[in-house]
C-alpha cells in the first residue's frame, strides 16, 4: 500500500532521529503505521516529501532514489 510514504518516515527517522519521526507525523497528521497502510496518493506523497526536506534541511527525494 503505502510504500513511498513508508519509506519517507523511514528516512526521516534514520537521518533526524525519533524528534524528526515524530514531528514529520504531527505535521502530516499520520503515523508511520498509517503511512504503510494508506494508498500513496500523489498529493499525498508530494506533502510528506516537502516536509520531509524542510524538516531534514535536504531534499528527500535524492534519498528515495
Amino acid at each position: 500500500m503505502g510504500k513511498v510514504l513508508a519509506r519517507i518516515f523511514q528516512i526521516v527517522e534514520e537521518k533526524g532521529g525519533l524528534p524528526g519521526r515524530l514531528k514529520l507525523a504531527e505535521k502530516m497528521g499520520i503515523t508511520r503505521q498509517q503511512a504503510g497502510e494508506i494508498k500513496d496518493r500523489a498529493a499525498l506523497v508530494k506533502r510528506a516529501k516537502k516536509t520531509a526536506s524542510e524538516i531534514l534541511d535536504l531534499p528527500v527525494d535524492d534519498l528515495l532514489k
